[in-house]
């Protein structure tokens, strides 16, 4: 134990946990298999009350070991109380002499250098639905919650939970362990692991939870571990490169996105002259690397919207027709509501706010908007516009109801106060470019 006490442990052991947390399951979960998933989750939040206490007086020399440590002892200590988890208890039931052994031991792999990375792609199993991959990887992994989850899914968290019931269920069936996969078959896991990168950054651009708009470890986190990827010579495909300069194109912008009292501040309200122009030549340069290949994927075009935000001398120079014309693209590949939503916005600003109210309402499902805060919040928005202040208010109302997030909140609410002052500001400002990392806040 180090003998210097923390002044304060709580943020230090959130730190920790949150880039610790997903990399203890996975492991706990290769000893114990499948079927005790949750149990192992239960065990893993448990060590970190423990820890809240512990650490307050003193901080380990080996953090990882000790977590790891106290939560399989925890995990064995539960399935002693259970007659059918004995046998397993016994066998599992080493001593604690062999935590660091035992950590060295499964994080070591040639093929993929980084811990974290190998577990993604164990979790992306082809034999899970990809909807069920990503589920699972974002909890088990990532330390998603299932609110977290949902909203990165577009889904209810009933929806959430019942994935990944199904997923762990299949994979205890078949008998299937949290093992990195032999070479052949890591190429072909390639596509969900960007998709779970993608999400990873997306929700630590625009944070569902916490006290901060941006979640900048996880942002962070979410490319270095692309930025492992591009550096792989199995792994360097132009859509790894083009998912790494779109995460670079957002990350050069966020110390321009909040106020100096912590407040999200939307694109037209960022000082250019606070963007980061290194991170935006290296995204260019990620983003030439990735026009080598012959396959344009979601992340070129994501990329390709982000780079004439960031190249535009203002927002009123933006090159809203070229914009326009890559969600385009976006929509006819990959239909989402999240492209059809900011679509929406760009039409509004070549076409005006009831061309963009026309094209909404006609294209976003009920399914989708009983989830989908942003599309009252928006639609809201076109309404304020159009001088509507009464259907506004409606819509800003219903997004209200369905986002806890207090950044989100914070933006509504001064939408809802602009209508209540019956103003109509001369230029849209919406809350959708808040969400996602293909989005322009």
């Amino acid at each position: 134990m180090s003998d210097t006490p923390p002044t304060s442990v709580a943020p230090l052991v959130e730190r920790f946990f949150r880039h610790e947390a997903g990399r203890l399951v996975s492991v706990l979960t290769r000893f114990f298999g499948w079927r005790h998933f949750e149990l192992v989750e239960d065990m893993v939040q448990a060590t970190l009350i423990e820890a809240l206490q512990a650490w307050r007086v003193r901080l380990p020399e080996n953090p990882s070991a000790w977590v790891y440590q106290i939560a399989r002892r925890k995990t064995i200590d539960a399935l002693r109380r259970d007659q059918t988890g004995r046998r397993i208890a016994a066998e599992l039931g080493r001593g604690p002499d062999h935590a660091a052994d035992d950590l060295a031991d499964l994080f070591l792999d040639s093929e993929i250098a980084d811990s974290q990375l190998r577990m993604i792609f164990a979790c992306c199993h082809p034999d899970l639905a990809r909807e069920n991959q990503l589920a699972l990887t974002l909890k088990a992994l990532c330390g998603f919650s299932h609110s977290e989850i949902a909203r990165a899914l577009l889904l209810g968290e009933e929806t959430v939970k019942k994935r990944l019931q199904r997923a762990t269920r299949g994979l205890a069936e078949r008998g299937l362990a949290l093992e990195p996969p032999p070479v052949e078959e890591l190429l072909p896991r390639l596509d969900a692991v960007h998709q779970v990168l993608y999400l990873l950054f997306n929700e630590g651009y625009a944070s569902s939870s916490g006290t901060s708009a941006i979640r900048a470890d996880l942002c962070e986190e979410a490319a270095r571990l692309c930025y492992l990827l591009c550096s792989h010579p199995r792994f360097c495909e132009p859509a790894t490169h083009a998912l790494l300069a779109l995460m670079l194109f957002h990350a050069a912008r966020f110390e321009s996105r909040t106020d100096a009292a912590g407040a999200v501040l939307l694109l037209e309200e960022q000082d250019r002259s606070r963007w980061d122009h290194g991170l935006i030549r290296r995204a260019q340069a990620h983003l030439v690397q990735a026009a080598q290949g012959t396959v344009v994927s979601r992340y070129h075009l994501e990329a390709g919207i982000a780079s004439y935000h960031c190249l535009a001398p203002s927002y009123a120079e933006t090159d809203w027709s070229a914009i326009l014309g890559l969600y385009d693209l976006l929509l006819r590949a990959h239909p989402s509501p999240v492209y059809v939503l900011n679509r929406a916005v760009v039409v509004s600003q070549l076409q005006g706010p009831l061309a963009a109210i026309r094209e909404l309402e006609s294209e976003i499902p009920a399914s989708v908007r009983d989830h989908y805060f942003l599309f009252d919040a928006v639609l809201g928005e076109f309404y304020r516009r159009v001088g509507d202040l009464t259907r506004a208010r409606e819509l800003l109302e219903a997004a209200r109801a369905k986002t806890d997030s207090p950044f989100d909140l914070q933006i509504i609410d001064r939408r809802l106060a602009t209508c209540l002052r019956d103003a109509v500001p001369p230029a849209i400002t919406t809350v959708a470019s808040r969400r996602g990392t293909h989005s322009a806040n």
